[in-house]
């Protein structure tokens, strides 16, 4: 359940990002200063950081049981998760590099968190 807790913890994050993102590509050049005449892109920056404070109470709750240093490992998942949602839903491009980068960090996970 613990790890569980934590690949959602890690999820959440994304989807944070992919919002952090949208925020960003709506505000351009104008900054910050473009959320106070762009309601919704205000509303996805408020979610965003919604996402980001429900993913640290669901980190504290997982560290409880889990070892940091076991925990920590599935950050790294986010290098893999942020990439193909950014591809699904913004149209970014993914790569063999990519792909080639995340089967190694698939492995690494795996290798330390069953040390």
């Amino acid at each position: 359940m613990n790890y569980a807790i934590i690949i959602a913890v890690v999820t959440t994050i994304a989807g944070g990002q992919l919002l952090f993102k949208t925020v960003g590509l709506r505000m351009g050049d104008r900054g910050f200063l473009a959320l106070l005449h762009d309601p919704t892109g205000a509303a996805l920056f408020a979610a965003a950081l919604a996402l980001y404070g429900v993913a640290t109470i669901g980190w504290v709750w997982a560290l409880r049981q889990v070892p940091l240093s076991t925990a920590y490992l599935f950050m790294a998942m986010g290098f893999i998760i942020v990439p193909v949602l950014a591809h699904f839903t913004l149209g970014e491009t993914l790569t063999w590099r990519l792909a080639a980068g995340s089967a190694l960090i698939v492995c690494g996970i795996a290798l330390a968190a069953t040390a």
